[in-house]
């Protein structure tokens, strides 16, 4: 048995049936299982918080030991579905992520459903952009990403802030996004059971981010309804073969590089939804290689130690 079908077993086996409960206990159960990081010297980090209106967005800013000249700041949008999902559950790999592009990562607890609904995590995310700007993090503009509902999210973000005008945005990156809420493509019926990430519960990630919203193809929903796709920054696509939004993710691809936009897309036909945020998984290695390679290179730029 190779290490994937390890990995799927255990997955499969052991993420809590959360379409079976309450959203807010569905949560819970998910967030028992993080674990801290191991790689706490891969870059320092700093809690903050945005204050947006009537709420505040908790952030937590990694500085690598070498930055690069010129490299822009990535704001971080990570997954869960738009259920679960925090600063903690992906601190391992916002600090790899810092120390293999070498630049500032600002990563983002955006707020969540069903306490929020569609346009909420997208705007928090625009409001952490804006911050990183000001706060002076970013001399050489932003790179918005995310993975799944993250992806969703930066791909949000990175139109908005278009729409607004004067983006400082210079590119994004999705990580096997989250995007349909059809759930209508090939994949999502080839793939709907077996790959950890099932049809059950993609289906319920969905019903508790939409509540009673009338209409489901909305850009407050997915960005997959947003009929101009121009003048946006290039982008790094993730997809992954055994994921059921495997087809939703090359769809955006397809329907960003018909808009203009320079996209590099990269699919992993052997590798499941995630994966690339696993601790330790072995298969992983050489796509996160990919992928820290991908993103230096929307700036390729020397390396100077940090002062």
């Amino acid at each position: 048995m190779d290490e994937t079908t390890r990995m799927l077993d255990l997955l499969n086996a052991t993420f809590p049936p959360i379409w079976t409960m309450d959203p807010l206990a569905g949560r819970a159960a998910v967030d028992a299982r993080i674990r801290p990081a191991a790689n706490l010297d891969d870059a320092d980090a700093e809690d903050a918080v945005v204050a947006r209106g009537t709420h505040p967005i908790p952030i937590r800013v990694y500085r690598p030991a070498t930055i690069r000249d010129g490299a822009p700041a990535t704001v971080y949008a990570h997954g869960g579905g738009f259920l679960h999902g925090s600063i903690a559950g992906h601190d391992g790999f916002c600090r790899r992520w810092a120390r293999e592009t070498e630049s500032i990562v600002v990563s983002v607890d955006y707020r969540l459903a069903p306490e929020a609904g569609p346009g909420a995590a997208r705007d928090d995310l625009v409001a952490a952009a804006d911050w990183t700007v000001v706060a002076g993090l970013a001399p050489h503009g932003l790179l918005l990403a995310g993975d799944s509902s993250g992806g969703n999210i930066a791909a949000g973000a990175a139109i908005a802030l278009r729409d607004r005008g004067h983006s400082p945005v210079v590119g994004q990156v999705m990580l096997y996004p989250f995007l349909d809420p059809a759930m209508a493509t090939e994949s999502h019926r080839t793939r709907a059971a077996g790959y950890f990430v099932t049809a059950e519960l993609l289906a319920h990630y969905w019903r508790t981010f939409l509540g009673d919203a009338a209409d489901r193809v909305h850009p407050d929903v997915t960005p997959l309804a947003v009929d101009d796709l121009g003048d946006l920054p290039p982008a790094v696509v993730v997809t992954a073969g055994l994921d059921p939004l495997c087809d939703e993710g090359a769809l955006y691809a397809r329907r960003l590089r018909a808009a203009g936009v320079p996209v590099v897309e990269r699919h992993h036909p052997d590798q499941f939804h995630g994966f690339l945020t696993i601790p330790g998984y072995g298969p992983a290695a050489s796509a996160a290689a990919l992928l820290w390679s991908d993103v230096r290179a929307l700036t390729p730029t020397p390396a100077k130690e940090q002062t």
